[in-house]
């Protein structure tokens, strides 16, 4: 069973109950006993908009109620190794996906993870990377499935 690794979009969205079939999506995987954890990287991206917001007292009450009772995963000296080789990979080949999102995507790679996430045309840029997008399904998405979503920006 391949453990879900849930991006700050997805996040955000079951913060603020957004989207009835990503909150379904997410329950269906806590009771299917999927794995889900949460990046140091994703929680920083949480705060930060949250301190950067109206309302922080309220966003980081948010994020202690939803982030923090999931499996909040360290980042490792190999996880490092492979976020700094697939950002020298995606900057050469002329793709580059904002340092975070790289860091999320290689984390998610050196440990076999998907990543569950609204944000394709980051991570669809990402080789190899098992993307799920809730909103659409519950399964990782296909090659196929990715391109006809975002044509031929791939």
């Amino acid at each position: 069973m391949v453990t879900l690794s849930l991006d700050t979009s997805v996040l955000v969205d079951l913060m603020r109950a957004r989207t009835p079939r990503i909150m379904q999506a997410y329950e269906r995987a806590r009771e299917s006993g999927h794995p889900i954890v949460v990046s140091p990287v994703v929680i920083h991206e949480l705060v930060s908009g949250a301190l950067s917001g109206r309302q922080p007292e309220r966003e980081l009450a948010k994020i202690d109620q939803v982030v923090m009772p999931l499996t909040l995963v360290d980042l490792t000296p190999d996880d490092a190794f492979a976020t700094g080789r697939l950002r020298a990979e995606l900057r050469n080949l002329g793709r580059p996906i904002g340092d975070l999102d790289t860091l999320i995507a290689g984390q998610a790679l050196a440990r076999g993870w998907a990543v569950v996430t609204g944000n394709l045309r980051h991570f669809a840029l990402v080789d190899g990377l098992a993307i799920a997008d809730w909103s659409v399904s519950d399964e990782p998405l296909t090659l196929a499935d990715l391109t006809a979503r975002l044509g031929a920006d791939r």
